[in-house]
């Protein structure tokens, strides 16, 4: 069994390649912020991120990734709350879902561009919330945004995520 990877030293930049990695016990985790996209400077994981980690963890139990994908996504959630800027408003990439969906921080959604896309809300309001994507998004103009790329949504846009029910085994 592989120990699990943990979040336990500090943020770092590399300028060859203008990412914000985290030193894990693993080795260097990239994050999926540029220096453009991060007002601050970064430096030890805190108690607060550790939490965000946790959370984010936690919600994405049911998608049964394999450890590394669920690192990774957990991660880019942190990096996103903590250091990303203010999310620009892209309901009208997404179609309409005409739900009443009322998503709470770190619950999983689904969004509809010309595919259907897997996000983790980060932040939400009466209105709109933050989401970081799970799953890449082909928008409804054709663009293009990839897992770990955060933005703000109207409510009406997004589903609620059931994970699909596994059928369960048979004992011989």
């Amino acid at each position: 069994m592989t120990e699990p990877i943990e979040p336990n030293f500090d943020w770092h930049w590399c300028w060859q390649q203008d990412q914000l990695y985290l030193l894990t016990s693993a080795g260097l985790q990239r994050t999926a912020l540029t220096s453009s996209a991060v007002p601050s400077a970064a430096d030890a994981f805190t108690l607060g991120q550790a939490e965000i980690y946790w959370q984010c963890l936690f919600a994405l139990e049911p998608l049964h990734w394999p450890q590394q994908a669920v690192f990774s996504a957990c991660v880019d959630a942190v990096a996103q709350l903590e250091f990303g800027l203010a999310c620009a408003h892209k309901s009208f990439y997404l179609q309409s879902q005409h739900s009443r969906c009322h998503p709470q921080p770190f619950d999983l959604v689904e969004l509809c561009g010309r595919n259907r896309a897997l996000a983790i809300v980060l932040a939400a309001d009466s209105s709109q919330c933050r989401l970081m994507l799970l799953s890449e998004l082909d928008t409804l103009t054709g663009r293009v945004f990839h897992a770990g790329h955060s933005f703000s949504s109207l409510h009406d846009r997004l589903t609620p995520y059931h994970p699909p029910h596994t059928p369960l085994r048979k004992s011989a």
